[in-house]
């Protein structure tokens, strides 16, 4: 049973988990508390053969601002290997989530702004609804986004990035959407909908072959060689087709029923 104080929520439901951020009166922002529970919620997650997707969804206005400056402003006082250990916590949450094997959505329903951002670019999907604004405002509070800084890049580019980190301005979904920084904008009203329908297809595909094509990609991307890549790919196509799942996947459609993955 989750306790509704907690600054983390955590619920599945037919095959789908919500890791919930459950701080609203402080935007959502976390501190090294909210950041080592979203760690956990995330491990619990990918720990657990009944979850197939995975929503980050936030309680309250705001899907998140980032890190939490009432704990930012006690760093001062801390020894600098404290320092370092909560802003690799923040880094950390980032890339626990992007590393996640299965399919994650965010389900942005208000402001994602600086480390908020990264958290959403972190997931495989983002689902922003009409009213949620964005910024990389950090810059402005003479701090660096840095947690948003890998993910920023691979969704935007570098030029893109550096103007979006350096300007430290706040822009509508629509704007959002045309730059590659969210993939789906609705109505209020239909993000609830639109979130649920895409989990559900994301379930339709095979979750071996879903946990590989995350890995696979992110290989892929950090590889200069062209020749290493066909490689990579060779090897891995040859092994996935003699697998339990792809076996699975094959006989299904010969006899035109579901695989057993999908319900």
């Amino acid at each position: 049973m989750n306790d509704n104080t907690a600054p983390v929520l955590q619920s599945v439901a037919d095959g789908i988990a919500t890791i919930t951020l459950n701080r609203p009166r402080a935007m959502n922002a976390f501190d090294g508390a909210t950041a080592q529970a979203i760690l956990d919620a995330v491990a619990a997650v990918a720990r657990d053969p009944a979850v197939r997707v995975v929503v980050f969804a936030a309680d309250g206005p705001a899907f998140s601002a980032g890190g939490d400056f009432n704990w930012v402003l006690t760093w001062p006082g801390l020894s600098a290997a404290e320092r370092q250990q909560g802003a690799r916590v923040m880094t950390e949450v980032v890339q626990a989530i992007y590393d996640l094997p299965k399919p994650t959505i965010a389900r942005v329903q208000g402001a994602a702004v600086g480390g908020g951002i990264g958290v959403m670019l972190a997931c495989d999907y983002a689902v922003a609804a009409e009213a949620a604004r964005f910024g990389l405002t950090s810059v402005r509070n003479g701090l660096l986004a840095g947690i948003a800084i890998a993910v920023l890049i691979q969704a935007v580019g570098p030029r893109r990035a550096r103007q979006l980190l350096m300007h430290g301005g706040v822009f509508p979904a629509r704007e959002a959407l045309a730059i590659g920084l969210v993939d789906r904008v609705v109505a209020p009203e239909q993000l609830d909908a639109e979130v649920a329908a895409l989990a559900r297809e994301l379930t339709l595909g095979a979750p071996d072959v879903q946990a590989l094509i995350k890995r696979l990609v992110t290989s892929i991307d950090a590889m200069p060689a062209a020749a290493a890549v066909v490689d990579l790919v060779a090897d891995n196509v040859a092994a996935q087709c003699v697998t339990d799942e792809a076996r699975e996947g094959m006989s299904a459609f010969l006899a035109k029923r579901k695989p057993r993955w999908v319900r």
